[in-house]
């Protein structure tokens, strides 16, 4: 686990380091140096930490799983938690747009009781520059009992790593839960959703085989949800295939390194493989995202020279009907949405059968239920 969070801790060093007077989202109080070794590298730790929700690697599998169950009961039996979160409010605060997450996490918390204020970045002081992370987070704290970010890495101009770091400094500086509704490394609240719905449909975790694959698109796509589904179904002992094109659309090197180390630790399995219908064969999931090349990361012209080559009739990276047929009898095919379709899967898999993409979207909203009122209820 220590590698990707060192990486981040070794990449906030650089960052902080090279910042002017003033940046343009964190404000100087917020701005302080990381802990040093005697070589002068950093050497902050990143613990688990269950008092958030920056990422599920962060969170111990008993915790995952008891949000996962907590989910269920909340799913089969709404009813139960009708005031579970009564009074209590959420502040979701988002520098992106978004569809299913507002409103899976605005519904929920209403239907729990408590109540969601949306906040845009174009219409507060930090979004313009004006304010802190310590001052917004300090003051927003005193009026939301959660707190949900989203920040893609356009906002930051694409300064790997960047997102990531802001959102750990809302939650330094907030007294109440803050939760990652997705930055440029992480998206927990898809992870755990993902995890729950492989639950619902196949029983369990151990033994089944999924394969995570790349799949064309006409942009570079941010790496958040592919690190997230694949560090959380390592975690949970599942059989992993990673799949893309060649090594220039591997994830981070940290990510790797730590599904690696997931596999071992939870008894599962992690290869890597360069062709997607041998993937998909005999797999009980198929998971396709598209994500842009670590190796161009925010420089999406030489990207595409790398990437369009995969969109020819001879090696057409696209999720087809007889990639799917190649899977086991009981797959299911995942996407996170929202989708291109007929670029990244073609209508036939995505209205077809196997398809739980609906259920998947649908469950965003019983799994953030879930854990709202496990962040809230250690807030209380």
């Amino acid at each position: 686990m220590e590698g990707i969070f060192e990486r981040i801790s070794q990449w906030t060093g650089r960052w902080r380091s090279q910042l002017p007077a003033r940046d343009t989202i964190i404000g100087k109080e917020s701005l302080r140096t990381p802990p040093t070794n005697q070589q002068g590298m950093v050497t902050m730790e990143y613990k688990i930490d269950e008092s958030n929700l920056i990422s599920t690697q962060e969170w111990s599998t008993e915790i995952i799983k008891h949000v996962l169950k907590l989910g269920r009961d909340i799913k089969e039996r709404p009813g139960r938690y009708h005031d579970a979160l009564k009074r209590k409010s959420l502040c979701m605060y988002f520098f992106n747009p978004s569809l299913r997450t507002r409103n899976s996490f605005e519904v929920g918390i209403n239907q729990m009781g408590g109540h969601g204020v949306f906040i845009d970045a174009k219409t507060s002081w930090l979004g313009q520059g004006s304010e802190s992370v310590k001052d917004t987070a300090s003051v927003l704290s005193r009026y939301h009992d959660l707190i949900a970010i989203r920040m893609f890495p356009n906002i930051v101009n694409w300064e790997w790593m960047k997102c990531n770091t802001q959102l750990r400094a809302f939650a330094k500086y907030s007294s109440v839960p803050v939760i990652n509704m997705e930055d440029d490394l992480f998206h927990p609240c898809q992870g755990l959703t993902d995890a729950f719905t492989i639950k619902e449909r196949l029983k369990r975790f151990q033994g089944r085989k999924i394969a995570i694959t790349w799949a064309y698109h006409p942009k570079p796509l941010p790496m958040a949800v592919p690190d997230s589904i694949l560090l959380i179904s390592t975690r949970l002992g599942m059989d992993v295939t990673f799949t893309r094109p060649d090594a220039n659309f591997d994830l981070d090197d940290g990510i790797m390194e730590l599904a690696e180390k997931n596999a071992k630790i939870s008894g599962g399995t992690f290869e890597i493989s360069s062709n997607m219908l041998e993937a998909c064969e005999g797999a009980d999931v198929v998971y396709v995202k598209s994500w842009g090349s670590k190796n161009f990361y925010g420089d999406p012209r030489p990207e595409k020279k790398l990437r369009i080559q995969y969109r020819t009739p001879a090696n057409n990276w696209m999720l087809d009907e007889r990639k799917m047929d190649a899977t086991g009898k009981e797959a299911i095919f995942m996407h996170c949405l929202p989708v291109r379709r007929n670029i990244v899967v073609t209508d036939e898999v995505m209205d077809g059968e196997k398809s739980v993409v609906y259920d998947q979207a649908e469950n965003r909203m019983h799994v953030q239920k879930a854990i709202m009122k496990f962040l809230g209820d250690q807030d209380s």
